[in-house]
């Protein structure tokens, strides 16, 4: 063999190392570059799910709901119950350009008999018409009608009136959210409500300052029938 063959051969085996090389780190090359966009695509999940998690942190959240307040007697005791219907937001920022809408109009079961019940009503099915817009809901001041008394309840087994309200919103960055509530009347009717015990005692105070009260108009008025009585004075006789 010739020295021209034999460098032709070791330039031979040297291009063929080469080209080994050349693949060699286009595999590890291919291998990384998947390795990169794998943990690319894992951190903007990561960053995704972190960012959806900020968002169920930090979002409003309006919830359209029954209230069932008991009515306390002086004693302290239940007497029958209102039922209201309470717009609220329960998240931790305000929600804006809400709009509701029901499937029905909201009624009492009972007539109405007074012009502030007869305007809850107007306002509350005003409010759940999917027309209007209430621009500015916080979680500190919630929306409170009068919707019925316990004749909601009914007395028998009779149906049961319910309403689903389908409610839209919006977050201060304009992301838009909707949710769907059915207030249903029938879990509740036989439910007990307790009066909040602040109430109660409330009540209580209040039957003894009703009882103080009269109590002491009753003192007042003896004392004025005494005054008003002439002193009886015993006749004494000459000798």
């Amino acid at each position: 063999m010739t020295d021209t063959d034999f460098w032709a051969a070791v330039q031979g085996v040297g291009t063929v190392l080469a080209a080994v090389a050349a693949i060699i780190a286009l595999v590890i090359a291919g291998r990384q570059l998947g390795e990169v966009v794998a943990s690319n695509k894992l951190l903007a999940a990561s960053n995704g799910a972190m960012t959806e998690s900020n968002i169920a942190l930090t979002r409003p959240y309006v919830v359209v709901d029954f209230e069932f307040s008991p009515l306390v007697s002086r004693s302290g005791g239940t007497s029958g119950a209102s039922v209201f219907v309470v717009i609220k937001n329960d998240g931790k920022t305000p929600a804006h350009n809400i709009t509701m809408a029901t499937d029905r109009p909201f009624a009492a079961l009972s007539i109405p008999n007074t012009d502030g019940w007869r305007k809850s009503l107007e306002d509350l099915n005003r409010m759940t018409d999917g027309t209007t817009v209430l621009r500015f809901l916080s979680n500190t001041r919630p929306l409170k009608y009068y919707l019925d008394g316990e004749e909601l309840f009914g007395e028998a087994d009779e149906p049961a009136p319910s309403w689903k309200v389908d409610v839209r919103y919006e977050d201060s960055d304009g992301r838009d959210f909707r949710d769907t509530f059915t207030l249903e009347v029938e879990p509740w009717r036989r439910s007990i409500m307790v009066a909040d015990p602040f109430v109660r005692i409330g009540k209580y105070i209040d039957s003894v300052a009703y009882e103080v009260k009269a109590l002491s108009n009753t003192v007042k008025s003896k004392k004025l029938q005494a005054n008003a009585c002439p002193l009886l004075i015993p006749a004494t006789g000459r000798r």
